[in-house]
């Protein structure tokens, strides 16, 4: 599904009014209509309901206008709060005005709350996707007062205090139970916080042009969807073996952090890979041949160092041939000798290459140098990771998410699977937002077992962007199924790797 920042939803109506000669008065009116009916289905169950909808300045205002003559004319007892006075309304908007005073419907107007009952619904037309910055103290009273009632609410467009870019409020935000956004689903609704304020969200096109004709400037969001995972998920082949359903070379653990191998391997298993062949330091093998029984082991002499090294280098290269995919990173350190040792593997390696973890390590500052690599590579970076990989604070990646991606990669050639809330796989000018996953996942491990699905996938034949966006969504989707056992808290690593089979046996039956 498509999402667009707020530039682009802005350009969506340019575009709708300017070349698509769509009146603008139309598109409220279909607003309102799309609006008012959900509405009804909000108060339905309720005797006798009362409505107030509060309407601010602009579109959104104006969407509310429109919503409660739809209302009226269905007899519910409608109040408006306009928080523009009566002169300040203008554009489309004073159309709906003028119409609802025609109807003589009750309206009150300014910043100050009025004293009427608790109403059934509130309809929330404060403020769109216009807002940034810091809500008015003015306004912050209008929120807080909606908030502490017991009323049910449905935001119009988005939830008035809502970031419509990076799904933050500030400080705070309408908590909506239903959302109707119009003409496209906007990018912070998905991000952060965004899903907590905005409900359950409902789109309605209201007659806007099809956004797939649409060129729309910046980064082209979307949603993975579950036709495409239907499409790549597929029964395996009758005449399928352990060889030709992928062999991944995983190059990862040291002392401490073996623990990152093992969950890695198991996940590159569970995803469907024939064959795993993990690394080893020689002191540590007893611990990868007791826990890997499903898996090869490529032991390697360390001197009872507990980390691999540069001097690694040969023997690790002669089993790049074997391998269909290879995963570098989780748990191997950060010694001087362990980094040369990922460059020099990076730089030579002719196979499509995760890197994960300490396998980014050594591009701190330098991710740039990435791209001289012609074979495709996936990098998977949490936030802390991203921003010494990009030189942003993560203060700034977060609050200004959608800027930063395309001002920081957009002349990277190969495809990044961002760890942030939700997950979201980056290729150049496409960004796929992830539907999958909860809180529970915030445990150690759970990234590890992400970049072995991941290797797992793309050594089975499958592109590596594909692999990315895939990889998060089963990976999330199995933590989902863990919710009804396990709640948030009680979810560790390891289980996700025990519903990675249930989320992809779904897909295989077809």
């Amino acid at each position: 599904m498509k999402l667009l920042t707020t530039d682009q939803a802005k350009q969506l109506d340019h575009v709708a009014i300017n070349k698509h000669l769509i009146p603008g008065e139309s598109l409220m009116g279909n607003a309102g209509i799309a609006i008012a009916k959900q509405a009804l289905l909000m108060i339905q169950n309720i005797s006798k309901p009362t409505i107030l909808i509060v309407c601010g300045k602009g579109n959104n205002g104006g969407d509310g206008f429109a919503t409660a003559i739809e209302l009226f004319k269905n007899n519910y007892s409608i109040h408006i709060h306009s928080i523009p006075l009566e002169p300040n309304i203008n554009g489309d908007a004073l159309v709906y005005f003028k119409e609802c005073m025609k109807y003589e419907i009750p309206i009150t107007f300014g910043y100050e709350i009025p004293v009427i009952d608790s109403p059934s619904l509130i309809i929330d037309g404060i403020l769109g996707i216009g807002f940034k910055g810091s809500l008015s103290d003015e306004l912050k009273q209008w929120v807080y007062y909606v908030n502490q009632l017991k009323s049910k609410v449905l935001a119009i467009d988005i939830p008035s205090g809502l970031n419509g870019n990076s799904g933050l409020p500030d400080p705070i935000a309408i908590n909506a139970d239903i959302t109707v956004t119009l003409g496209a689903i906007k990018l912070g609704m998905l991000l952060r916080n965004g899903p907590k304020y905005c409900g359950k969200i409902i789109l309605d096109h209201i007659g806007f042009p099809k956004l797939a004709k649409i060129k729309f400037e910046g980064m082209d969001w979307n949603t993975i969807s579950e036709n495409m995972v239907k499409q790549v998920l597929k029964k395996p082949k009758l005449d399928a073996n352990k060889y030709s359903s992928g062999k991944v070379l995983i190059i990862s653990g040291s002392k401490g952090m073996t623990g990152a191998a093992i969950l890695a391997t198991y996940g590159a298993l569970r995803s469907g890979a024939g064959l795993t062949l993990t690394t080893a330091p020689s002191s540590l093998n007893l611990i990868y041949e007791s826990n890997i029984i499903e898996g090869l082991i490529l032991s390697l002499e360390d001197n009872n160092k507990g980390y691999l090294n540069d001097a690694h280098f040969d023997l690790i290269m002669e089993n790049v041939k074997w391998a269909d995919s290879i995963l570098i990173g989780p748990g191997l350190g950060r010694n001087k000798s362990t980094i040369k040792l990922i460059k020099n593997l990076v730089s030579s390696i002719d196979k499509p290459m995760i890197l994960d973890a300490d396998g980014l390590f050594p591009y701190i500052d330098s991710l740039s140098d990435l791209n001289q690599k012609k074979t495709p590579i996936i990098i998977t970076p949490h936030f802390g990771e991203f921003s010494y990989l990009t030189g942003n604070d993560n203060h700034r990646i977060i609050t200004k998410f959608s800027e930063v991606i395309k001002s920081s990669i957009e002349n990277f050639n190969h495809t990044i699977l961002l760890k942030q809330i939700p997950v979201c796989t980056i290729n150049k000018n496409e960004v796929v937002v992830n539907t999958t996953g909860n809180p529970g996942m915030a445990t150690a491990g759970t990234g590890d077992v992400l970049a072995g699905i991941i290797a797992g996938l793309v050594a089975q034949g499958i592109n590596t962007f594909t692999a990315a966006m895939l990889g998060a969504f089963i990976h999330g989707k199995a933590s989902d199924e863990l919710l009804s056992s396990k709640g948030f808290r009680g979810q560790i690593a390891s289980d996700i790797l025990e519903k990675i089979p249930l989320v992809m046996s779904e897909y295989e039956k077809l």
